[in-house]
């Protein structure tokens, strides 16, 4: 069996069949028992040759997202909305040149 690891020598995953380009063998008794019940991304690390849990690993399922949207996103919604204000100006002033060319037109 093959693990891969990230920088931080977290397990992202594994390969029961075959190889994969940087994987690293490992025999099945270094394995913890529930190694295949419990896997997900990131859960184990591979140090000094063993797998051990990885004790500040965080369930990404239950990491809360703020309501309050950050400054970032305020900053790009006031932009939109400038954006909207813009085409809706810019669409009264071609209605109001349009009008204007045909009464022009008609004198």
């Amino acid at each position: 069996m093959q693990i891969l690891v990230n920088d931080e020598n977290e397990i992202t995953d594994y390969v029961l069949l075959g190889q994969s380009a940087g994987g690293i063998e490992v025999a099945n008794e270094a394995l913890p028992d529930n190694f295949f019940d419990t896997f997900k991304p990131n859960y184990y690390l591979y140090k000094d040759g063993q797998i051990i849990l990885n004790e500040n690993w965080v369930d990404p399922n239950t990491i809360s997202k703020s309501a309050t949207p950050t400054a970032d996103q305020q900053a790009i919604t006031a932009m939109a909305q400038q954006m909207a204000d813009q085409q809706q100006h810019i669409a009264s002033i071609e209605q109001a040149l349009t009008a204007l060319a045909q009464g022009g037109a008609k004198s």
